[in-house]
């Protein structure tokens, strides 16, 4: 009987300290537990970079533009490229560790809230303010670059500084005006760049430079025809000013080719890696016949816009695609790679030139091309191969183990001397615009820009479009320009090379896939299931 009443008793013990315990479960629709613990929360913070997704993918940028074409569709590229893009397919233009962030709605919406959960329990904790401070100013730069990122790709865009819990009204969200976001972006920067002043910063991670680079990038991209259709100059102040404060401060560096081979003082901000932490754009971009995927190979399109080393653009396209020498220029239909602006050289490889001790042999039948012997699923289409990024120190295997650790760069000092060309211009003060652009062009040797007008702006545009050709801009500059369907007309084109029995060779241009945008591709759609998610309260972009 004394055994039944010790039973009962701990068993009624055990029950209510079962239901206290329940009782006391931590809520799961938020981050608990970390926030006293420096260690934790600098891994938090840490990991928050990885946001910020570097451009060494299967897919670059340019393979949704026509810098590039990627013959495998990686990252749903051909969607945007054929005008196929609906609110409901965008959502196959995901996020992943080998595609680019074409769609980045959720994903950076699930960011933003993990940092608003940082930015709501951080003055809880008890560590150095001087840490603390450290700390709040890069998730404040980390925040501010998610929503530039949400604002180029599809305007206006709900502005969130608050946690949701799961209980709350997901249908009070509503899209803030373009204005409204920058003005808040603009505000984050300039708050992130006092915090970080305030200690020193590890490589890698957000400076109080690179607050200035990103909203000089984001106040360029609001003063321009999309986002500014009242061409109000005081946008284009402001976009002036922000490059401004950066000029002098850095250098161009001396090599081109090796600017994106190794850290050097041209890099404002940039993703570094390591033999542990790598990444594989060799063997990913590398040529079939070295056994490499083939991804991004660069279109003719791009190709016909490398000037020769006199200033003039090499040949034009009739409608037929016919090619049309520019006599002043002394480009060789027989040697039509000669000659050319050495940015051509340092970032495509193209029939005959010399890699790794290999010819490059894309003409029909080559080792090369779709007709290759040698994985020709991966052979180029357009008769070129990407170089810019690529190390020529290191296998271009798919499969290799030999990964590359050259670094990503986010900014940098001739992205920011293009801005201040570009603000000048449409300012007014053309010596300051050709002044900057030609510093540009002295780095690899090319004439100095002397036009004037629009001949100058397009001079300005064309100088952005070989400078930081593959860099991920190309996307966005034909928008924000109001350009795209100008610059689609062409298809996306390649290089038809025929070798006769004696070696000689014939090129003629062919189109190698179709293009078609329209008015509603300057922005992309919301994600249908967001909309739906909103009950209605956020607004589909115009077209869709």
């Amino acid at each position: 009987m004394r055994k039944i009443k010790y039973l009962i008793v701990l068993t009624i013990s055990v029950i209510f300290t079962s239901c206290n315990n329940i009782l006391d479960i931590e809520p799961k629709d938020r981050i608990t537990g970390i926030w006293t613990n420096e260690a934790l929360v600098e891994s938090y913070v840490h990991g928050m970079y990885n946001s910020l997704q570097h451009g060494f993918c299967e897919a670059l940028w340019g393979s949704l533009t026509d810098e590039l074409h990627d013959v495998h569709n990686n990252g749903g590229a051909w969607i945007i490229q054929r005008g196929e893009l609906t609110s409901d397919n965008i959502s196959t233009l995901s996020t992943t560790t080998t595609t680019p962030s074409f769609n980045k709605w959720g994903y950076a919406y699930a960011r933003i809230r993990d940092i608003n959960e940082f930015f709501q329990q951080i003055e809880s904790s008890d560590f150095e303010d001087k840490i603390k401070n450290r700390l709040k100013g890069e998730m404040k730069f980390i925040r501010a670059y998610l929503y530039s990122e949400l604002l180029w790709r599809y305007g206006d865009v709900p502005l969130i500084t608050q946690v949701f819990a799961l209980d709350d009204d997901y249908t009070t969200v509503k899209k803030e005006s373009y204005g409204k976001v920058v003005d808040f972006i603009v505000n984050e920067l300039d708050e992130a760049a006092v915090l970080l002043s305030q200690s020193e910063i590890k490589k890698g991670r957000a400076t109080p430079d690179a607050t200035v680079a990103l909203k000089s990038r984001v106040l360029l991209y609001a003063a321009s025809p999309l986002n500014n259709p009242s061409n109000d100059l005081t946008k284009w102040e402001k976009a002036a000013e922000a490059a401004e404060a950066l000029i002098d401060k850095y250098t161009l560096y001396h090599d081109y080719k090796n600017l994106f081979l190794e850290d050097n003082n041209e890099i404002i901000f940039g993703r570094y890696f390591t033999k542990s932490i790598n990444h594989n754009i060799n063997g990913l971009s590398g040529a079939n016949s070295l056994y490499g995927g083939g991804h991004n190979h660069p279109a003719e399109n791009i190709v016909m816009d490398y000037e020769m080393i006199n200033g003039e653009l090499p040949y034009s396209l009739d409608a037929s695609n016919n090619i049309i020498a520019n006599p002043g220029s002394g480009y060789d239909p027989k040697n039509p790679y000669l000659n050319r602006d050495p940015r051509f050289y340092a970032s495509i490889l193209y029939d005959g030139c010399i890699f790794q001790d290999h010819e490059i042999e894309t003409f029909d039948g080559g080792i090369d091309s779709p007709l290759s012997s040698v994985l020709p699923w991966n052979a180029t289409m357009t008769g070129y191969y990407l170089y810019k990024f690529i190390d020529p120190s290191k296998s271009v295997n798919l499969r290799t183990d030999d990964l590359s650790t050259n670094p990503w760069i986010f900014f940098r000092y001739g992205e920011i001397l293009l801005n201040y060309a570009e603000a000048k211009f449409e300012l007014g003060d053309e010596d300051a615009a050709r002044k900057s652009i030609n510093l540009i062009r002295a780095r690899v040797n090319m004439p100095p820009v002397n036009s004037s007008g629009v001949d100058l702006r397009n001079k300005i545009r064309h100088e952005r479009r070989i400078e930081l050709a593959f860099e991920g801009h190309r996307f966005f500059d034909v928008r924000r320009w109001k350009i795209l369907e100008e610059v689609s007309t062409k298809q996306i084109l390649g290089m038809q090379i025929r070798k006769a029995q004696n070696g000689d060779k014939s090129y003629d241009i062919k189109v190698v896939a179709p293009v078609a945008y329209y008015e509603q591709h300057l922005k992309l759609p919301i994600p249908r299931t967001e909309i739906d998610k909103s009950g209605g309260a956020l607004i589909q972009n115009t077209g869709y």
